[in-house]
């Protein structure tokens, strides 16, 4: 293949879309022309924003054939085109239509992982009615992850450093049950920001609460509730 070919088939080598016949002659090409090499270096960069994006809802099947194929068919209108005009003083242009077919591939792609990324949700954290002078405030959010497992992030305000041996905790709850989502401590009143996570199973729970637990205390919360959020 001469140069102006292996432009019109440079998208759909970085595709994976070529013959395996038509991907060695690439390769071979690409060896020993440079400026090849540059081009492909340049339709590579486009496509990192796809391999950087979050993991991927899957597009309509045959979304990449069609591309794919008008991009096979702006290469035998190269052909044409080239047979029927000199080669004399022709420019090597950036391969229009490949680039466009894969960023074309690039947005869609990253559309659909977003659209298949699970929404956060945001949890206001109120004090329970005998500590609302204390101005103790919060907000959590809770991250969906691939496992199932929920990543919670909690913002909260004012909570002093809890008593010797104790600690506060986290807890989802329903009725008369309760999934520990985790402990942390405060060194001095202000913000405190803690990751914490849970297993799957809290997606069925619908309250959030946070306690301060003493280290002899059981598997379920203390009285000492001192914030508490419901889930939408």
């Amino acid at each position: 293949m001469r140069c102006i070919e292996i432009h019109s088939n440079l998208g759909a080598y970085v595709l994976g879309g070529l013959e395996p016949e038509e991907a060695a002659e690439i390769r071979r090409h690409l060896t020993f022309c440079s400026g090849c090499r540059n081009e492909l270096e340049g339709l590579q960069r486009i496509k990192q924003p796809l391999e950087a994006a979050p993991p991927l809802a899957d597009p309509p099947d045959n979304l990449k054939d069609e591309i794919l194929s008008r991009v096979r068919e702006e290469k035998n209108l190269s052909s044409i085109k080239k047979e029927q005009t000199p080669s004399k003083g022709l420019p090597l242009i950036f391969p229009g239509i490949a680039a466009a077919a894969l960023v074309c591939l690039v947005g869609l792609g990253i559309l659909f992982g977003l659209q298949g990324q699970p929404s956060v949700t945001t949890v206001q954290l109120i004090p329970t009615p005998a500590l609302v002078s204390e101005g103790y405030w919060g907000v959590a959010e809770l991250h969906p992850q691939p496992s199932g497992n929920q990543r919670i992030e909690l913002r909260l305000n004012n909570l002093d450093k809890p008593e010797p041996h104790s600690f506060y905790e986290a807890w989802f709850s329903s009725g008369d049950k309760y999934i520990s989502a985790g402990t942390f401590t405060t060194e001095s009143p202000g913000e405190t920001r803690v990751w914490l996570t849970a297993p799957p199973e809290v997606k069925d729970y619908h309250t959030l609460l946070v306690t301060e637990q003493s280290a002899v205390d059981d598997t379920t919360p203390s009285n000492e509730i001192y914030l508490r959020g419901d889930l939408p």
